[in-house]
């Protein structure tokens, strides 16, 4: 049989009284304490004593600062939801987790003669670049662009040129110079090309 839950707990040594509402209210809740096993009782108080811990951790003031944070963030937070749901229904979700497969395949099938020939490469390019920078290669392929600007300026509103007239031209100086400097580019590229035929 059942103990009376003021035998577990303790009886108080007065009792103030009460009006009728909160006499019936005090009165169920002490037949319904009445009617529980010693062990649910102790089981109840446990609960509550946690609870109490519980409490307390929240109470703590990196804990406050955590949930005013996330009040603030509130409406980032929803914003952000909104946004994925967007993304969700666009389809547009599915084509980036698509293209996350496919860049993690392209990572998975790298293998290292692969990613040597990559830097290789890489490595080739930042020489041909110092290279060029060596030999002012930017101010030649300035000079080349301003040149072929000039030129298509000058013969912008010009009927093409006949042979005898073109090869008038090459009594200038100048013009003679660029040919001269083309034609012996002409008979250098093949060798540095790899390549004599």
């Amino acid at each position: 049989m059942a103990q009376p839950a003021r035998k577990i707990m303790g009886t108080t040594s007065t009792e103030p009284e009460l009006s009728g509402r909160s006499r019936e209210v005090l009165d169920l809740i002490s037949a319904g304490m009445d009617s529980l096993e010693p062990p649910v009782i102790q089981n109840m108080v446990g609960n509550l004593v946690r609870l109490g811990e519980m409490a307390d951790e929240f109470n703590r003031p990196e804990m406050l600062d955590l949930f005013r944070e996330v009040a603030r963030a509130g409406s980032n937070l929803r914003s952000l939801i909104a946004e994925i749901r967007d993304l969700q229904e666009t389809g547009t979700m599915t084509t980036l987790l698509e293209l996350g497969r496919v860049v993690q395949a392209m990572k998975d099938s790298l293998t290292a003669g692969v990613v040597t020939g990559a830097l290789q490469q890489i490595v080739n390019t930042v020489f041909m670049m110092d290279q060029i920078q060596t030999l002012k290669g930017d101010r030649l392929m300035t000079g080349m662009i301003a040149a072929m600007q000039e030129a298509v300026q000058e013969n912008k509103d010009k009927s093409p040129q006949g042979v005898l007239s073109l090869l008038r031209q090459l009594n200038n100086p100048e013009a003679r110079k660029g040919l001269s400097i083309f034609a012996s580019f002409l008979q250098k590229l093949p060798a540095h090309l790899g390549s004599t035929n």
